[in-house]
């Protein structure tokens, strides 16, 4: 009895090897979007300050002295605590990471926190380009001299350039305002904007997985195209994109 043996083609043919090639193409996507959402522009980044506020009276004016309170909108990024030291009691408010629009709402709470009195105070930061300026007024003149201290300490995510505040650090300035008189605040840093550098990376890193996925599927399509022998021809049919020598001798051709 013969037996006849079926020889299996060595080849897929092209139709079922497009499919193979879109496989491969997902997996490549699936390894890879983990990565593309770990350094995607991260939602936080940008302009951030950190810093304290102590608002304070002596005890005859005041048995509890101002009174900071944090608002809802800032909850979770300031916190309030008792403050007693040089004679002096109040509150000491610690903030951070404000952004520059929370931050603006400090000098409200200041004034709200003296309310016997006419006591204001503004604060406003905002960027220009490469600068961030701080700018500020304080008016303690209807307040009795010597008889309370407002404080204010803020650290900027890039050295400070100038002020007419106290610098404490290459980042941090601080302001110490007396009862009876009116002050201003200014302050200057140099930095580059954090969101733009966070976008600018994640672009990248986009751009270059987005290469990579399409170079190895391109690989993946040109190793397995067929090659058959087409009608008229004498032999297998070449690609109609001539790939460089040393890209053939990869790929074994």
């Amino acid at each position: 009895m013969s037996h006849v043996r079926a020889e299996l083609p060595t080849e897929l043919p092209a139709r079922q090897r497009l499919p193979r090639v879109l496989a491969v193409a997902v997996l490549l996507l699936a390894v890879c979007l983990p990565a593309l959402a770990a350094c995607s522009p991260d939602p936080q980044a940008g302009d951030r300050v950190y810093g304290r506020i102590v608002a304070a009276q002596v005890p005859a004016a005041d048995p509890k002295g101002p009174q900071l309170s944090v608002p809802t909108e800032l909850t979770g990024v300031a916190s309030v605590a008792g403050y007693d030291a040089a004679g002096k009691v109040g509150t000491q408010l610690t903030f951070g990471p404000l952004t520059f629009g929370q931050f603006n709402q400090l000098g409200d709470l200041i004034s709200q926190s003296l309310p016997e009195s006419s006591a204001s105070m503004k604060m406003t930061v905002a960027r220009t380009g490469s600068t961030v300026v701080l700018s500020g007024t304080a008016d303690l003149t209807s307040l009795a001299k010597g008889s309370a201290v407002v404080t204010v300490s803020v650290q900027f995510p890039g050295p400070v350039t100038a002020t007419n505040g106290q610098q404490d650090s290459d980042d941090t300035v601080t302001w110490n305002l007396q009862a009876g008189a009116s002050a201003t605040m200014t302050s200057e840093s140099q930095y580059a904007d954090p969101s733009i550098q966070s976008f600018t990376k994640w672009a990248w890193i986009t751009a270059l997985i987005t290469v990579l996925i399409a170079a190895a599927v391109g690989a993946v399509a040109y190793t397995h195209r067929d090659r058959s022998p087409k009608p008229g021809s004498d032999g297998p049919a070449e690609s109609l994109i001539e790939l460089p020598q040393w890209l053939r001798e990869k790929l074994g051709r």
